[in-house]
């Protein structure tokens, strides 16, 4: 008797193990070793206090990166068809819904089965002005970012964000 009730449980706790939810992801200002750090729902805000203001794009987008802001990512329980390790973790972003062009995460790691990420903003800044780098400082609008990440060519998952500086 001990052991089929012994059996009836581990049956039990496998199967609520399977049913676990999956691909739970989360942006955020950055993350540590316990996960993400200051979560975003709806929109990314980011304050302009201590960038370059008075000069050019490329100046501006250049001391936003050295302030060390970054849009992260969690994306907790990842799972795919395949057994999801760091050699088949790869992603991208790209801007608006219609974006023809697409650029590479700069950061992506594995712990567990929890993947993270990150993009520098003064980087996503930098690919979003492109040619305009030249031109005086003008504050940006309210732009989407998407992110999409992958395990080979399978798609983990997909989401965007509205990010604003202000």
């Amino acid at each position: 008797m001990k052991q089929s009730a012994l059996a009836f449980l581990l049956f039990c706790a496998s199967f609520a193990e399977c049913r676990k939810e999956t691909n739970i992801f989360s942006f955020c200002r950055d993350f540590t070793a316990d996960g993400c750090t200051e979560v975003f729902t709806d929109k990314a805000s980011f304050n302009l206090a201590k960038t370059i203001q008075n000069k050019t794009l490329r100046e501006f987008y250049n001391s936003v990166y050295f302030r060390g802001d970054r849009l992260a990512f969690e994306l907790k329980n990842a799972d795919s068809r395949k057994a999801v390790d760091f050699d088949c973790l790869h992603g991208r972003y790209s801007f608006g819904e219609s974006a023809a062009e697409r650029f590479e995460l700069e950061y992506i790691e594995l712990r567990d089965k929890n993947v993270y990420g990150l993009v520098m903003l003064g980087s996503m800044i930098e690919k979003l002005v492109g040619p305009k780098r030249g031109q005086r400082f003008q504050p940006l609008p309210a732009f989407q970012v998407t992110y999409e990440i992958f395990c080979g060519k399978d798609p983990l998952v997909k989401r965007s964000i509205l990010v604003e500086i202000k």
